[in-house]
């Protein structure tokens, strides 16, 4: 994978009809697509798509493209189907979206610490996947809801569900639901106020605009636990649910973004319903660099 400078995006290449493309990584969404700038350049066929897909601001699109060949590393698909994504650009000129739906046949191996996305057979013992060094091991169980991947997390003492969404920079969760459980003060220096990356008119009603509900904050919290792997001091972005309520919470409680995720190996065991999880190593993969020790 390739990633930008600060980190908050990871690109998978790929080949697109001969020609190299880089597909935002994105596990929080559902279908894979490619970019309307894109589908252009490649002089991709044009169909109807029976899936209308929308983004946050309110663009949609109904259209569909075939691609000849779609090369992923040493996979190949001919002859596939790709929705055009509804958004007119993409975050550093992505060609399109790696989305769940060419995961499912896979167990797929976010090496956060190596940059690279492994896929693998599903056809192996069930608990022997952890191949890389790092350890202690947390294996949790995963509920797969319609592509998303959805686990319990503990965040400073208190049990949510939560999705994992590589293809959001951030953490994110609703305002209710975090001071409810949390008793933060809104305003205060440990709840400050904040303006959303998500533009305030791509998303409310003029008339919903000066309503306190709409305000957005941001808490910097003491520890993200998946099991007993622990991310220390995770920022978390609080959206009122007139965002997070809505198009963003999905299934889950928090929405699990980058910022979290580039610190872990995760190993998803779509088979087994599994995540197995680690912090990220640092370096070259063990799948390329010889290991002194074996794993126990």
């Amino acid at each position: 994978m390739t990633t930008n400078e600060d980190r908050s995006r990871f690109y998978v290449p790929v080949t697109i009809n001969g020609t190299p493309k880089n597909l935002l990584l994105d596990t929080g969404g559902q279908m894979t697509s490619i970019s309307q700038k894109a589908a252009k350049e490649l002089k991709l066929p044009d169909i109807f798509s029976k899936y209308n897909s929308g983004d946050l601001a309110g663009d949609t699109s109904d259209r569909a493209v075939r691609v000849a060949t779609f090369d992923l590393g040493n996979l190949r698909g001919e002859n596939m189907k790709f929705l055009v994504a509804p958004f007119p650009k993409l975050p550093g000129e992505a060609a399109g979206i790696l989305s769940a739906d060419l995961f499912l046949q896979y167990d797929v191996d976010l090496d956060f610490g190596a940059n690279r996305l492994n896929y693998f057979s599903q056809d192996h013992c069930e608990g022997r996947v952890a191949y890389w060094p790092e350890r202690p091991l947390a294996i949790l169980p995963g509920d797969f809801r319609n592509g998303y991947l959805i686990v319990d997390v503990t965040l400073d003492g208190k049990v949510f569900q939560a999705i994992l969404d590589t293809g959001a920079p951030i953490t994110t969760a609703g305002v209710s639901e975090v001071i409810s459980n949390f008793h933060l003060t809104p305003g205060s220096p440990e709840l400050p106020e904040y303006t959303p990356v998500i533009k305030e008119e791509d998303l409310v009603k003029p008339e919903d605009k000066d309503k306190p509900h709409w305000k957005s904050y941001s808490h910097k919290f003491e520890r993200l636990s998946f099991g007993d792997i622990t991310v220390l001091n995770p920022q978390v972005d609080l959206l009122p649910e007139t965002i997070f309520g809505g198009p963003l919470s999905n299934h889950g409680t928090i929405i699990i973004g980058i910022n979290v995720l580039r610190q872990l190996h995760i190993y998803i065991a779509y088979g087994e319903k599994k995540l197995y999880i680690t912090l990220a190593g640092n370096g070259e993969s063990a799948l390329v660099k010889p290991i002194s020790t074996a794993p126990p």
